[in-house]
């Protein structure tokens, strides 16, 4: 080929790129936009275009969508899992207020809210206690995780208590043979992030053009679920992968699958389009909510490496998530502490929202606890899930900062981005638990003093290095109207 057909070739070939380029900018919808503006890396976003609830009252009301209303209490005089700030008067400089926003009808922000002690017991409990037996995580599907959690075995390592060179410590898979079984990066293993409010991506109203969006963002850097063959590398204790040791495991993993097969035959993972019923999933009386099937194929890895692949814990009734509904015969108890915080806040809002619920009616059921990495992302979605659509969804966030998207009932709104900070509260009521929202971005360096390494508490080193990379959110709801009886529902959602 010569130097001329070369130049031409590639000229060409630019303009193609070009061409596409613009048909794809055509065609995305405007809450995909604002997602990929926050996607970028290079150049970086620009985070003064989220709106910071924390800034100054004369600045923030400047906005005349936003309105402020004073709460009739402190939080911590609610609940002392807030923590009980020194100052309990209401001196002008200790009044907390909720913010409200005229574009966003439900939506309340209660900024700074915890105290920092308030915060690391929290953390600790969402890392160490609510990821054990019987709540479920990501990690059940594939791996074997002991009933005491995987937190523990980490600590074990980290205190010293065990060595890397004892296979105990390695979390075996549950899969010996892999045929059609689905990975990581399968639709089954999504992050909830709620971060809102622990809302699922929705099934039936996801359009080919964001699934194919959804599948480019897993397969790159930082997906949605990132894959676990991809994912952050633990620094933890300064604690180098055993690779002899893994290896051996892994020899062993497969020595045993030798000559075995398996009860019964795989089947590959199918997504399940789920009837959407007066805005709730229904699944069909014929229909069984099978889990996904493990597989061989995933790593396995030091505990300091494995619980950086958690990405989500769910709390009392268990999520199915490939029909994106619940399993209403699988309930864990729900951890009383956070019944006790959700329900303060319901009562703290009362009079605040102009869709309001009775504090006496909320009931705590379901929650999602999101672990997520620096370069993890919850993409646009709207909850469809619970059946009870007027009672507030309850979202905490911890660690680093992130941009959350807040959108109307379809993706051509483009949405409000907020910065979301560790202690903050967002709670989602009337319309705005239908709207579209994601979360694009982990903030990098935003963790706050208070939760990084502690001369006076050596005991937080551990979840202090955890943090380093990562982002908690909690999130709670109630899935049944007030009062329910089974005799109220259909067969076909129970």
């Amino acid at each position: 080929m010569s130097n001329r057909q070369r130049k031409i070739m590639e000229r060409q070939a630019e303009r193609n790129r070009e061409m596409a380029a613009l048909k794809q900018a055509q065609t995305r919808t405007p809450f995909r936009e604002a997602e990929l503006q926050f996607l970028s890396r290079h150049p970086p976003p620009d985070y003064s275009k989220a709106l910071n609830f924390r800034q100054p009252a004369e600045i923030l009301l400047q906005d005349n969508k936003i309105k402020r209303v004073l709460l009739k209490k402190q939080m911590g005089q609610y609940s002392n899992l807030f923590g009980v700030k020194e100052d309990q008067s209401m001196d002008a400089d200790s009044l907390e207020y909720a913010y409200l926003h005229d574009d966003h009808p439900g939506l309340i922000y209660i900024p700074n809210v915890f105290t920092p002690s308030a915060q690391r017991k929290l953390i600790k409990s969402c890392l160490k206690e609510y990821s054990r037996h019987p709540n479920k995580s990501n990690l059940d599907t594939h791996y074997l995780v002991p009933n005491s959690g995987l937190w523990d075995l980490h600590e074990d390592v980290y205190t010293g208590k065990r060595s890397l060179n004892d296979h105990y410590v390695y979390v075996q898979r549950k899969a010996t043979t892999d045929e059609h079984a689905s990975g990581y990066g399968s639709e089954d293993d999504n992050v909830d992030s709620a971060d809102n409010n622990g809302s699922r991506a929705g099934v039936a109203d996801q359009n080919e053009n964001e699934n194919k969006n959804r599948n480019r963002d897993r397969n790159g850097q930082g997906s949605e679920c990132e894959d676990p063959q991809s994912g952050n590398k633990s620094n933890i204790n300064n604690i180098n992968n055993s690779n002899d040791q893994v290896e051996k495991l892994n020899d062993i993993q497969h020595f045993k699958s030798r000559g075995k097969t398996k009860s019964k035959q795989s089947q590959p993972s199918v997504r399940t389009l789920v009837p959407i019923i007066d805005g709730t999933p229904s699944v069909p009386e014929d229909m069984t909510k099978d889990d996904p099937e493990p597989s061989a194929q995933v790593p396995i890895l030091p505990p300091g490496q494995l619980v950086r692949k958690m990405r989500w814990v769910t709390l009392g009734y268990q999520y199915h998530w490939p029909s994106k509904t619940y399993h209403f015969d699988q309930s864990a108890p729900f951890p009383s502490e956070l019944c006790t915080l959700s329900k303060a806040v319901v009562e703290a809002i009362d009079g605040v929202s102009p869709y309001p619920y009775s504090a006496t009616d909320f009931v705590a059921e379901a929650g999602v606890i999101n672990y997520y990495q620096l370069k993890d992302r919850l993409m646009g979605h709207v909850d469809r899930s619970e059946l009870n659509k007027d009672a507030p969804l309850v979202s905490f966030s911890f660690g680093h900062s992130c941009i959350y998207l807040l959108g109307g009932p379809t993706r051509e709104r483009f949405p409000t981005p907020i910065l979301l900070q560790s202690g903050d509260i967002l709670v989602m009521t009337g319309p705005c638990r239908s709207a579209f929202h994601g979360v694009p971005r982990i903030i990098e360096n935003t963790l706050p003093q208070y939760l990084q390494s502690r001369i006076d508490d050596p005991d937080w080193d551990i979840y202090a290095e955890y943090l380093a990379e990562a982002r908690i959110n909690l999130n709670i709801r109630q899935v049944y109207p007030p009062k329910r009886s089974e005799e109220t529902f259909p067969p076909s959602i129970l």
